[in-house]
């Protein structure tokens, strides 16, 4: 789409000019969206911990959107999920880490949350 600014000069620019403008604000434009994208590319981090048979899995499966009966959590376990906001970007990565077992492994936490991921 055609900025204000650009047709406010269309009078004083040639059709080659206008094409030439519009093609770097559309660079321009593509940059900025890369980079905003860049920033979030590692993902997020979200951690689950809780009693046993408290709905851990089955919160993280409706989350992921997947019908899958959940099984129980044995330790430390990790899943993924990728999103896109829209065609052509980069994807949204969310890592996804639960611990079972409720209190008796909490020192596997420490392998998740780090000076890194917080």
């Amino acid at each position: 789409m055609i900025n204000a600014n650009i047709i406010a000069s269309i009078s004083e620019k040639t059709l080659w000019d206008i094409a030439i403008m519009e093609r770097n604000r559309a660079e321009q434009e593509s940059r900025e969206l890369s980079d905003r994208s860049y920033v979030g590319s590692e993902g997020t981090n979200v951690f689950f911990l809780g009693s046993k048979n408290s709905g851990k899995s089955s919160l993280i499966m409706r989350f992921l959107d997947r019908d899958e009966n959940p099984k129980p959590t044995v330790a430390l376990e990790y899943l993924f999920g990728r999103r896109s906001r829209g065609a052509n970007t980069i994807k949204d990565v969310t890592h996804i880490w639960e611990l079972g077992g409720g209190t008796f492994l909490t020192k596997l936490i420490d392998t998740v949350i780090t000076l890194r991921t917080i």
